[in-house]
């Protein structure tokens, strides 16, 4: 049995209202982590921000990611009728290992892709063993 649903042009020329739940004030990076042979990678998704709103920081072994976005504040607020652009903080921490190297990490920002490169540190590398003739 199929439905109907009557279509009410009046509805669209309503105030929207929020359906998705309030963004958190600081809510997670979605994050992928590779694992290479000397180094690891961690791509995280911080679309639309820029770089110089992205912090990165190692302290006590913990790599903490942070972007802010402030709002358009200047705009008035009459006439909206959507606003979901999400503004605000997104963060993500990660416990490093002892075999990560938390100096020389690299930052790159492409298309929204945030992509750390934190190289190992050398005794945490495979060491390749040659086996010798006799």
């Amino acid at each position: 049995m199929s439905s109907l649903i009557r279509w009410e042009p009046v509805y669209r020329m309503r105030p929207w209202q929020r359906v998705a739940p309030h963004w958190d004030s600081r809510v997670a990076m979605p994050l992928d982590i590779e694992e290479h042979e000397d180094n690891f990678v961690i791509k995280a998704s911080v679309p639309g921000f820029l770089p110089e709103d992205i912090k990165i920081q190692v302290e006590d072994g913990i790599l903490t990611i942070r972007a802010e976005r402030h709002g358009d504040e200047e705009q008035e607020r009459e006439g909206w009728y959507l606003r979901e652009r999400f503004t605000g903080e997104v963060e993500r921490q990660l416990r490093l290992g002892k075999n990560v190297n938390g100096e020389n990490i690299e930052a790159e920002l492409e298309h929204g892709v945030l992509t750390l490169t934190l190289p190992k540190v050398e005794e945490a590398k495979p060491k390749l063993i040659e086996v010798k003739v006799a």
